[in-house]
């Protein structure tokens, strides 16, 4: 045995340890991610349609801002295989993604950049296919989840794919669970290929309401059949609609605690038997105000989101994700880069009313 001086004794251990203790870091479970995870945002209207421009420029800031805050994950959705602003990122009849296209590119700096913040963890999804969803075709999802696996393959494991968004057909009617499962597993099996420590998201066959969980995953053969902890759950909550719904009558309905847990708790139900302890991801959530009020004073609205994430998904272990689309969901001002009123300090848990009535004026 060759011995040598303490110093550099020292050094050699130190510089041996450094790759043992790289190669027993490993990716995280859905479970240790969705712990991670917290509260959240979406970059809402960006790379999904075209409401906003498909820049880094443009969601640099939103990132910035809802990092500064406290929020650890950010939704963005994406609009592969159907047209936004003159182009597609991906063939609708092959679902091949055309790796020249400038907004796949802009689209992986917002990915990169995002993922360059500590502990934040980015969902990538599959968004408003239309053809591909009503057509049921597997077969270009699956190819088009292969591209999307081999482009972001290298990328860390708090990137996490989401299958299909909202898998409803023309005219809102649910797809049938037979054609979500199969669609889901094969899209499934292609980003196993690739990487078997992914997460991946699963949802419902409409509008990802908590109650379609049930009838479109009766089972989990086709996404590992319940033994890959690298499996997450999603579902969207704007329950009541009467109220979280754009183009209302007002914003003075007197929802309650109750309309915000039952669909939780109708999620924590399938994840506790079918779901095998799955967790649960709230990809979307939020109140439209701003199609009918100008500006955010109203309390009740308010005092929705106050109660939302602190009080009711945390207790219950699911990260959540508001649905901020710079719009009538508005949390984020694009235009002055900045939030435009305080909703984002309710999603905390308190924030400054307007006087002291839940009813206010300005929720008429």
């Amino acid at each position: 045995m060759r011995l040598f001086p303490l110093p550099v004794l020292l050094i050699l251990l130190v510089i041996g340890a450094t790759p043992t203790f790289a190669a027993q870091a490993s990716p995280p479970t859905a479970r240790a991610a969705a712990d991670a995870m917290g509260k959240g945002f979406n970059l809402g209207q960006m790379f999904d349609n075209s409401q906003h421009p498909t820049t880094l420029a443009e969601a640099k800031p939103k990132i910035d801002a809802y990092y500064a805050r406290g929020f650890r994950v950010v939704r963005i959705p994406v609009t592969w295989t159907e047209d936004v602003d003159g182009s597609t990122l991906a063939d609708p009849q092959t679902g091949r993604i055309d790796h020249n296209e400038p907004r796949l590119k802009e689209l992986k700096a917002v990915v990169d950049y995002a993922l360059a913040q500590p502990g934040l963890y980015v969902v990538l999804n599959a968004h408003h296919e239309k053809r591909l969803k009503q057509d049921g075709r597997a077969d270009v999802l699956e190819q088009l989840w292969t591209d999307i696996a081999d482009v972001f393959g290298d990328r860390d494991h708090r990137l996490i794919f989401e299958i299909l968004n909202e898998p409803h057909l023309d005219g809102g009617m649910a797809m049938a669970p037979e054609t979500v499962r199969e669609m889901s597993g094969r899209a499934y099996q292609r980003i196993r290929a690739r990487d078997a420590n992914r997460i991946v998201v699963i949802g419902g066959n409409q509008w990802f309401g908590a109650d379609e969980m049930a009838r479109t995953w009766p089972d989990l053969k086709a996404v590992g059949d319940g033994r890959d902890p690298y499996v997450m759950a999603t579902f969207h909550h704007y329950n009541p609609w009467t109220f979280a719904g754009d183009n209302q009558g007002d914003y003075a309905d007197p929802w309650t605690d109750d309309d915000i847990r039952k669909p939780m708790q109708t999620m924590a139900d399938w994840a506790s038997t079918v779901g095998r302890g799955m967790p649960v991801f709230i990809g979307e959530w939020g109140v439209g105000w701003h199609s009918k009020l100008a500006s955010m004073n109203c309390n009740n609205v308010r005092l929705w989101y106050a109660r939302f994430h602190t009080a009711h998904a945390a207790p219950m272990h699911m990260p959540t994700a508001v649905w901020d689309d710079g719009g009538w969901f508005q949390l984020f001002d694009h235009a002055r880069n900045r939030f435009g009123g305080n909703l984002v300090d309710c999603i905390g848990g308190e924030c400054a009313w307007s006087g002291t009535e839940r009813f206010n004026p300005d929720c008429y």
